[in-house]
């Protein structure tokens, strides 16, 4: 039994180190290398390391030290932070690999004293919140929610994980391309780091839970549906500063809905599952609607390259809730 717990423990760590690959960088199909399978392979297991690794480490420092999901996501906010502002400097950047509409979407909300876009703001550090680290996390661990809140690496697995994430975060701040940040803004965003690893810190020293135990049940197929529709909703808002309005006000209506279900109802992985799996899936589909931003690439390699991703996504997204059922939800409570 051992022996077969520590392979589905490694497969699971793995499959969660692709999924944050899939889902941060190869489900929005907007880059050259749409439908170029070696192109697609090699991103893969790049990005494995560069949002797999750290997604592992941050959930296993929060599992370790038995924090729940709000210190989980504020170091995920760190690692926005890090890999925007410092590792790849994109918030900063005026031009960035050639990304067609890049310049006329930053201008459209900059902010000329901090040298950053509200847009990109908002759509790089939550984005990677949710489809870089976050949303994978909570998918992954509804696959097997009996060790969902366990320690899944051992020593090794940690520095293993660690010199993947250093070392493919040096080959991205080798670019000349992600170079673009003055040394104020640099401070500035080691600054914000820290700020989001000290809250977490002081949310999950105070270990909080709810009072009253909940009773009722809410699908996990609704919560689903929600957060899909809005997700996908808020993207047509545009780039402007309306859009930058309506994103956060998505992203507070969801944070509300999951805050208002967990005090009324009993809440599982599954359902955490869900939230996540409404956001990526809007992600997959949304990439139907545009070509990549970068190069030329033919119709067919691309919708197959978008059909192909979302099918990836959409089964880890079934196995997270089908994996536990009604019985595991009867017997669960909120953290």
């Amino acid at each position: 039994m051992a022996g077969k717990d520590w392979i589905f423990g490694s497969a699971q760590i793995l499959a969660l180190a692709a999924l944050c690959a899939v889902s941060a960088e190869l489900l929005a199909a907007y880059s050259d290398s749409t439908g170029d399978i070696g192109a697609v392979l090699f991103n893969l297991i790049f990005f494995m390391a560069l949002y797999g690794a750290p997604a592992l480490l941050m959930r296993e420092l929060a599992r370790r030290l038995g924090w729940g999901w709000p210190s989980l996501l504020l170091l995920c906010a760190a690692l926005g932070v890090l890999q925007a502002c410092i590792i790849d400097q994109s918030m900063f950047a005026e031009q960035y690999h050639g990304y067609a509409g890049w310049e006329e979407s930053r201008s459209a909300t900059l902010i000329p004293e901090f040298g950053i876009s509200a847009h990109n703001a908002y759509n790089f550090i939550i984005g990677h919140i949710i489809f870089s680290y976050a949303g994978p996390i909570a998918i992954a661990e509804a696959w097997r929610p009996k060790p969902a809140e366990a320690p899944w690496l051992r020593p090794f697995g940690m520095i293993v994980a660690a010199v993947f994430y250093v070392g493919s975060a040096a080959l991205i701040m080798l670019d000349p391309e992600s170079q673009s940040a003055s040394q104020t803004q640099l401070v500035t965003s080691w600054l914000l780091v820290a700020a989001c690893f000290l809250a977490a810190v002081l949310i999950g020293r105070r270990n909080v839970s709810i009072r009253s135990t909940p009773t009722g049940r809410v699908s996990p197929l609704v919560v689903l549906a929600v957060t899909f529709a809005v997700a996908v909703l808020s993207n047509f808002a545009g780039e402007g500063w309306f859009g930058v309005v309506v994103g956060l006000g998505s992203t507070i209506l969801i944070l509300a809905m999951i805050i208002q279900l967990r005090m009324r109802f009993v809440w599982t992985p599954r359902h955490s599952a869900a939230v996540a799996l409404g956001y990526l899936l809007s992600r997959g589909v949304l990439a139907f609607t545009y070509f990549p931003l970068l190069g030329e690439v033919e119709p067919l390699p691309k919708y197959l390259h978008n059909v192909a991703m979302l099918a990836i996504v959409l089964a880890a997204g079934i196995l997270a809730l089908k994996v536990g059922g009604p019985r595991d939800d009867a017997k669960a409570v909120g953290e």
